[in-house]
């Protein structure tokens, strides 16, 4: 009995040994350490489209011949520093009914330095993109331009231009 209880000291001992051994390396396995960091910054970008009145009161007149309506403004601006891409989209159709009226997407700078003039065919669709390193885009004024043909149909024509902007990857 007397050895039973003495196995049992030794026992105890020696896991007391053992673990206060095991704490200590424990607390001596390094002398420095280090914390990961992270987050992002959403993206803060914005654009304004304004029609002007002349893209709801465009002439119609058979045989007009109209060159660079002015039609809508555009602003857009983001917080990359990769700037931004505006993506205007049409069809190139003014429609009533059956019955179209092709015209083409021209911007320029508020400056008044001309960019590219883009023309769109029926069923084409238009894809122009301008960018600034900045992350804001200068103002962009869009026109239209077209020729309405002698015999063209009466009725009430529609059309549109879509903008779409993203950051710079």
């Amino acid at each position: 009995m007397l050895l039973n209880s003495l196995g049992r000291v030794l026992v105890a001992s020696g896991l007391v040994a053992v673990t206060s051994f095991m704490a200590s390396t424990a607390a001596f396995a390094g002398t420095t350490g280090t914390v990961n960091l992270s987050s992002s910054v959403p993206s803060n970008l914005s654009i304004t489209v304004t029609p002007l009145a002349a893209a709801g009161s465009l002439n119609l007149a058979p045989l007009a011949t109209v060159a660079n309506v002015q039609v809508a403004t555009i602003a857009a601006s983001t917080n990359s520093a990769l700037g931004l891409k505006v993506t205007p989209t049409s069809t190139g159709l003014l429609s009533s009914g059956l019955n179209t009226i092709t015209y083409t997407i021209g911007e320029a700078f508020t400056t008044g330095a001309d960019l590219t003039v883009a023309s769109v065919t029926d069923g084409t669709a238009l894809i122009k993109t301008h960018s600034s390193a900045s992350g804001t885009a200068r103002e962009s004024a869009i026109s239209v331009s077209y020729t309405v043909p002698a015999g063209q149909a009466p009725g009430v024509y529609t059309g549109f231009i879509s903008f779409t902007a993203v950051d710079n990857p």
